[in-house]
């Protein structure tokens, strides 16, 4: 069995609020503002690489937003705690939704179109489909899952790294559950 030293450890998590949002902002980037380089490079290389990696097999579409009825896009959700790397599709969203109240203007989307949510009257999403097949579907699933795992280095820059042992022991001594605050 091993001994109550082993799982102990000094650990300055700096401002836990701040490295959360650091982590929302570039994946991994709050784990280097709390001192923990190998774990904040090793959480920016997998998630930056598996939401890049979706972009590419989409062509750039998979990320967009949109809550229209016609096209609800609940993926994004889960897109948008990849961070920075998702407002664009927010900003987006705002320019072509603005753009289409006002039917005499024609919609230019910013950024080449990419992030934009699909044009409903030139049938967008369908093409889409079609010019990708499933490395849509793919494209979407991987972002998607991009943005999940950044929802944990969220919580892990926030909370810290979970500690493994009996929760109810205080010092080495072991505590009734009346007596252990919580």
């Amino acid at each position: 069995m091993a001994s109550e030293e082993q799982y102990e450890f000094d650990l300055d998590l700096k401002n836990r609020g701040i490295a959360a949002l650091l982590t929302w902002l570039v994946p991994g980037v709050g784990h280097l503002y709390q001192g923990r380089i190998s774990k904040g490079i090793m959480i920016f290389v997998c998630i930056s690489a598996l939401f890049i990696t979706g972009l590419q097999m989409s062509g750039g579409k998979s990320v967009y937003c949109s809550f229209r009825k016609s096209d609800f896009r609940w993926q994004f959700i889960g897109q948008f705690f990849v961070g920075s790397a998702a407002i664009p599709a927010v900003v987006q969203n705002r320019v072509v939704r603005k753009q289409e109240a006002d039917p005499q203007r024609a919609i230019r989307p910013l950024f080449g179109g990419k992030f934009a949510p699909p044009n409903e009257f030139l049938g967008e999403r369908e093409q889409w489909h079609l010019d990708y097949h499933a490395y849509f579907q793919m494209g979407t699933l991987y972002t998607f899952v991009a943005g999940l795992l950044n929802m944990f280095a969220i919580f892990d820059a926030a909370c810290g790294p979970m500690a493994y042992g009996n929760e109810n022991s205080i010092n080495g001594e072991e505590k009734s559950g009346e007596e252990v605050a919580w």
